[in-house]
């Protein structure tokens, strides 16, 4: 976690959001499936660009953005020029990206159908407890 440039992510735009090629097709559980999977990257304009997985997040590079952006919910073309204002664990420890206006990005990997990038507002999609649980990405200490 300390190795990510917080400073050149808090307050960045976002730029761009592209896909890695998504996996070749597998099963995961008998009867269900099959499911693909793929990287979810954001590019800020800061420079960076983050390689966002449902408990980790880390710096990828621009070379790795293959495939263009999609996201459920939310559409890409209203989450562009938006504001990083937060990384935050969710009451499931999975890294959220925090835009403007509590509009938030995740990846939505199920584990079974597959992992789309999952774009929508905190108050909408969380519960009051589930927002309790919520912590700072660096720090761990509860998000007020």
């Amino acid at each position: 976690m300390a190795n990510l440039p917080k400073r050149r992510i808090l307050n960045s735009l976002l730029e761009e959001i592209g896909h890695s090629h998504p996996s070749k097709p597998e099963f995961v559980l008998e009867g269900i499936g099959p499911a693909e999977f793929r990287s979810h990257y954001l590019r800020l304009d800061s420079g960076v660009v983050l390689d966002l997985f449902t408990a980790e997040l880390s710096v990828a590079s621009r070379d790795a953005m293959v495939c263009p952006g999609h996201t459920v919910g939310i559409p890409v073309e209203d989450l562009i020029g938006k504001t990083v204002t937060g990384v935050w664990n969710d009451d499931s420890c999975s890294c959220i990206i925090i835009l403007d206006n509590d509009v938030y990005l995740k990846d939505a990997n199920d584990g079974v159908y597959g992992n789309p990038l999952r774009a929508g507002w905190i108050a909408e999609d969380y519960t009051d407890y589930q927002r309790r649980e919520f912590t700072d990405y660096w720090t761990e200490e509860p998000v007020q």
